[in-house]
């Protein structure tokens, strides 16, 4: 009898053991789960706060507008960027009383601070006439715009 209750109190100590360790368990797995969510979250929460940073430093505006109406009829847009950071023109809008025609650069419109772009569109992108009142819309990547207006004579 002396051995069963020697062997009684044995598992009852080694049970205690095994469920404080699946506890211990579950709990570092729970934490590494939460923790690496948290990793994640805060990482994408920077890049949101540092992405309307941006938009906010971000400052360009439409420099000139030419045009050049005898040979081959083009409408030249000069865009400077006078902020802090890079910005990448994505759409150029051209309107004209009711109507509009947007003008998508091709890729290396990336402007560095204090840097300035040509952006030249060609007749067949947008109807080049004497008298005609051309409004210039520059959209950014971050969505930011300038506009400018232009008689042609």
């Amino acid at each position: 009898m002396k051995g069963i209750r020697a062997s009684r109190g044995f598992s009852s100590v080694l049970t205690s053991i095994l469920m404080v360790g699946v506890v211990i368990s579950i709990g570092i797995s729970i934490w590494g789960f939460t923790h690496s969510a948290t990793t994640v979250m805060r990482s994408d929460y920077y890049d949101e706060v540092m992405e309307s940073v941006y938009k906010i430093k971000e400052r360009f505006r439409i420099e000139n507008i030419g045009v050049n109406i005898t040979s081959a009829p083009s409408l030249q847009v000069w865009v400077v960027n006078y902020g802090a950071c890079d910005i990448n023109i994505t759409r150029i809008r051209l309107s004209s009383g009711g109507n509009s025609t947007n003008y998508y650069p091709s890729n290396g419109t990336l402007l560095s601070p204090h840097d300035f772009m040509r952006f030249d569109i060609v007749q067949s992108e947008v109807s080049i006439i004497k008298g005609l009142s051309l409004t210039v819309m520059v959209v950014s990547e971050r969505e930011n715009k300038a506009y400018g207006q232009i008689q042609i004579q």
